[in-house]
Order: C-alpha cells, then sequence, then structure tokens
C-alpha cells in the first residue's frame, strides 16, 4: 500500500498498482461507486489497517485486502458471447421474474458477470458478457464506435429512399439518429430482411429508425459487435472470446 508522508489520498499510481476502489470492484466485490462507500464507512483494511480515505494504492501482488475480515484477490477476467435467446432481459436479475442472460451462465462461474449493454427483451443475438469493467467501457461508450450489426424482419418491402433515410439520418424523440449503413439483406415472398449498421446505441434505437422510415420490425437480431460474431450459436449458446477478439477492443 502507498500513502504519502502526510497521509493524503495518492493520486499517482506505478506500474502493476491500482487505486483501492478499483482493485475491490474488480475484486467482483461491487461496483466502483459502491467501493468508494465501503471505504468511506471503514469497511475496507490494507496490511490490517482501516481505510477511510480515497485516494489510496495498492499493489494486488503484495497487499492484502480484506472486507469484512475476509482477504479479497483480483477475479480471473471472463469474456464470452452469447447468443441471447428471445424472451430474456439483459440483467443479472429481474424483479419480475423474467428469465435474465446472465442466469443462464452464472452456474459455471463463481464470479459477478454482466451484459456488455443491453438488448430488448424479444430481441435477439450477439451479447457480449465479462467482468471486466474498463474492457466493456470500450465497447459501450459512443467515442469508440464500435459497429454493432442488426437484421430485421420488417412489415413489407424495404425502399431505396428508406435506406437512404436510415443512413442519412432520421429524427426520433428530437435525435438525430443514424446508420453506418443499411440495405437490404434477404428478400423474402412477403416481409423484406434489412441490414443496418450502427456505431451508437441507443435504447431500441433500431426499432425506433425503422419505425420512423415507416418500416416497423417484426423481429430484430444482433448478428456482430465489433468483430465479435454471434456465428452458428445457438438462442441460448455461448463461447469464450479468442485473444485476438478481446485485444480487438482494448485498444
Amino acid at each position: 500500500m502507498k500513502k504519502n508522508s502526510k497521509k493524503k489520498p495518492v493520486s499517482v499510481k506505478e506500474d502493476g498498482k491500482m487505486n483501492l476502489q478499483k482493485f475491490i470492484a474488480h475484486a467482483g466485490i461491487t461496483s466502483r461507486r459502491k467501493a468508494e462507500e465501503l471505504i468511506l464507512a471503514g469497511q475496507i483494511s490494507v496490511n490490517g489497517e482501516i481505510i477511510k480515505e480515497l485516494g489510496v494504492v495498492v499493489d494486488p501482488e503484495h497487499d492484502a485486502v480484506k472486507y469484512k475480515g475476509a482477504q479479497i484477490r483480483l477475479e480471473q477476467k471472463v469474456y464470452l458471447v452469447m447468443n441471447k435467446p428471445e424472451g430474456t432481459v439483459s440483467t443479472a436479475s429481474d424483479d419480475k421474474g423474467r428469465r435474465t442472460v446472465i442466469g443462464i451462465v452464472e452456474r459455471q462461474f463463481d464470479r459477478r458477470l454482466y451484459p456488455v449493454g443491453r438488448l430488448d427483451f424479444n430481441t435477439t443475438g450477439c451479447l457480449i458478457v465479462t467482468n471486466d469493467g474498463d474492457w466493456a467501457y470500450k465497447i459501450i461508450h459512443p467515442k469508440f464506435e464500435i459497429e454493432k450489426r442488426y437484421i430485421a424482419k420488417i412489415k413489407g418491402r424495404i425502399s431505396k429512399e428508406a435506406i437512404e433515410r436510415l443512413k442519412k439520418g432520421v429524427k426520433v424523440e428530437d435525435r438525430m439518429l443514424k446508420a453506418v449503413d443499411a440495405g437490404l439483406y434477404q428478400k423474402n415472398d412477403k416481409n423484406d430482411i434489412v441490414q443496418v449498421k450502427i456505431t451508437e446505441g441507443i435504447n431500441h434505437q433500431v426499432k425506433l429508425m425503422l419505425k420512423a422510415v415507416g418500416m416497423p420490425a417484426i423481429w430484430l437480431k444482433r448478428l456482430s459487435v465489433g468483430m465479435v460474431e454471434v456465428g452458428n450459436l445457438a438462442p441460448g449458446e455461448w463461447r469464450f472470446l479468442t485473444k485476438r477478439e478481446i485485444e480487438y477492443f482494448d485498444k
């Protein structure tokens, strides 16, 4: 544990070390914000010393960090992709008792996992799950412009005009939403399947965009996030990400 001589919070981190609240979050105890509350409440000790201030830096390899008298350690990171099935919520728990995506995988892991972003209750497809918050942030935040590719079955035929509107931008609730690309994916007897690529990620974005151009979605599936594809995974199946896929987002 590093603190300066006047016992003020340390802000400069050395190689291999991290802020105490970050360590607690990465150990899977709670979120970083809640970890700060635990520290300020005096519920965390480092090398036998109760810590009641933020800014303390710890060495995960050598410092003994305890919560409720038990030593905590960094979790092994988990990175996986699931083909989210229809009728599941993209959360770890649900107050309505609905099936959750974390419920599908939690029995196979002894650590806290969470989905990276969300898919609607009846939207299916590519959903990344992890316990690495810093890494997940690089996928979720719009500034990183990670491309998400969707296909949607619409009512009727997609027109060239509607495709151009999706790419130029449509106004939804006083906000302009634009597709990176859009077009016909598959032509069926009555209803077309269209492809839409976006880098934003507001709630119900693709459904709202399609509705705005008069082409409401019958169903929606996300095929990929960045280079990660759902591939041949059946609904509810998952796989670990490859090293290359993990590093793709860790830029």
